[in-house]
């Protein structure tokens, strides 16, 4: 039998010390039978114990590896979700935003190259002075972590900059510095990797050529 599957995931999620099956089953939204017979698997594999008190049975959590697994997965899903959840939003906000920096190189580039921070889930975005708390107020219904300067462990990361006079470009839906803005922030940090990629993708005849540079050992 599966051990993990949707209610097993819910179980393990949501349960708290001391409560009942009937408390849990009531608040995941699955049937009482149903929460009653994974429990007992649960209980199996060491992940939850069933104590006796009262005339009840109430819940022990055991935080052995396979509870650890659960929670990981758990948290993996969610960041997914946030993350799709925030590419979405973005094509919605009727706020001056745009993104800049490597997470603007990023779509400019289609995607064929990727810096680090991307990578990550660590996206740069600009906004207007009058919109910034608006985007926050968004962002937090979303429960979409964000930052003005400081990082932190949480994913996706949204990192905003506030900034007034900028112009706007669209990519793929996406509000984007311009390309030519771009450009001249790869230049000045010597990013020829990155100027490379555009050149390649837009002729910018810009001669930027970026090579491993290979030694032998």
């Amino acid at each position: 039998m599966k051990i993990i599957n949707e209610i097993t995931v819910e179980i393990v999620k949501n349960a708290k010390d001391g409560e009942s099956i009937y408390s849990l089953a009531s608040k995941i939204g699955f049937a009482y039978s149903a929460v009653y017979k994974w429990i007992s698997e649960l209980e199996k594999y060491g992940v939850i114990s069933l104590i006796r008190k009262g005339n009840k049975n109430v819940i022990k959590i055991n935080k052995n590896l396979i509870y650890k697994k659960f929670k990981e997965l758990d948290n993996a899903v969610s960041v997914i979700e946030k993350d799709n959840t925030f590419w979405d939003l973005v094509k919605t906000l009727k706020l001056k935003i745009r993104f800049v920096k490597g997470t603007a190189a990023t779509i400019w580039t289609k995607g064929s190259f990727i810096t680090g921070d991307f990578y990550d889930r660590i996206y740069f975005l600009e906004a207007d002075k009058k919109d910034a708390d608006s985007l926050k107020k968004s962002l937090k219904k979303e429960g979409i972590a964000f930052t003005e300067g400081k990082a932190n462990n949480k994913r996706p990361l949204v990192w905003i900059i506030q900034k007034e006079g900028f112009e706007i470009d669209k990519k793929d839906g996406l509000p984007v510095m311009p390309l030519k803005e771009l450009v001249d922030w790869g230049k000045e940090l010597n990013l020829d990797n990155i100027l490379e990629q555009l050149d390649n993708l837009y002729n910018l005849r810009l001669n930027a050529r970026y090579s491993e540079v290979l030694t032998n050992v």
